[in-house]
């Protein structure tokens, strides 16, 4: 089971907040292929990060959000 996370980091926050599941997968295919759909749909850059793999990803000046396949939650 895969999950598709959402995480926050705000710039003036004193931490970071906690990620959300959005949805579970069967497949890692499939979370990823869902995660381009919500990259092109709210405008987010594919990048691949060396430590969570592909991600959408969007940052202003107040925060960066980071959207991605997870296994399972306690590896977030």
């Amino acid at each position: 089971m895969f999950s598709l996370v959402i995480a926050t980091m705000l710039s003036v926050s004193s931490g970071p907040a906690m990620p959300v599941i959005v949805a579970g997968y069967t497949t890692l295919g499939k979370c990823r292929a869902e995660l381009v759909v919500v990259a092109k749909e709210l405008d987010y850059k594919l990048v691949t990060s060396p430590f969570l793999g592909y991600i959408a990803q969007k940052e202003t000046e107040e925060k960066t959000t980071l959207a991605f396949c997870a296994r399972n939650i306690e590896s977030v």
